[in-house]
């Protein structure tokens, strides 16, 4: 066998370790409650940041606490602090990945962008409409009341709710003690976005509309009185109390 020159090996040991770089680099294998994810992700070339783009090699079960979700070859993901955090809604559009996510008897829609948080591996953030825009809204049903939801968001840091839903509404629901409440629209008439805070160990739930308001009117009332944000017991529960709207 004929030799190699020093220049042959140099050149063969460094197209070598480019070669493992290469492989580590745009082939990473990631995490998720002990399944190791290979992944192509060309983009971590570019060392932009913490985490990176790419897509998923194989099919791979990732069992959370509010379900399955399954994702197949090629799905597109987000990973960071290597794990995944960010499950796009294109690849349940596309038929590469699927879930079977409850969240408080809330049945999940199909289509929608999972955030989970990569250093708990917990779904933080539920993303139902597309570029946050109202017409991508989708209903879930919200203990037998269907809501045009557009986000859902838990273990928040900063907020002390345990799930808060962005939701799309107008017109009228009632509570169990009988109180109406009306969903003032915007002034031009369409409906406006408000946020439903539903704190588990004090089964209560609170809405706010931001700028906007709430109207209520209490079974023993006679007119319907605005307020800001209003809170009243889990589940639709009775009327509690409410931040007047002035």
């Amino acid at each position: 066998m004929k030799k190699l020159s020093d220049g042959t090996r140099l050149i063969l040991f460094v197209s070598i370790i480019i070669a493992i770089f290469f492989g580590v680099t745009v082939l990473p294998v990631v995490q998720f409650n002990g399944t190791a994810i290979r992944m192509f992700a060309p983009g971590r070339l570019e060392f932009s940041g913490r985490g990176f783009d790419g897509r998923v090699l194989g099919s791979h079960v990732l069992e959370t606490e509010h379900g399955e979700i399954v994702l197949k070859n090629f799905a597109r993901v987000v990973s960071e602090n290597n794990a995944i955090s960010i499950i796009y809604a294109e690849n349940f559009a596309r038929g590469r990945a699927t879930h079977n996510l409850v969240v408080e008897d809330i049945e999940i829609p199909q289509e929608i962008e999972i955030v989970i948080n990569p250093h708990t591996l917990q779904i933080s953030r539920l993303d139902f409409a597309r570029q946050g825009l109202a017409q991508y809204f989708q209903e879930i049903i919200v203990s037998n009341v269907p809501l045009s939801a557009g986000r859902l968001n838990r273990a928040h840091p900063r907020i002390t709710a345990n799930i808060v839903i962005e939701f799309l509404a107008s017109g009228y629901i009632s509570l169990m003690d009988t109180t109406q409440i009306y969903f003032d629209p915007l002034p031009d008439g369409r409906p406006m976005i408000r946020g439903l805070y539903m704190h588990k160990d004090d089964e209560i739930w609170k809405i706010t509309a931001g700028a906007g308001m709430t109207s209520v009117k209490l079974p023993e009332g006679t007119a319907f009185v605005r307020f800001r944000s209003i809170t009243f017991g889990a589940n639709w529960g009775a009327f509690i109390e409410g931040v007047p709207f002035e």
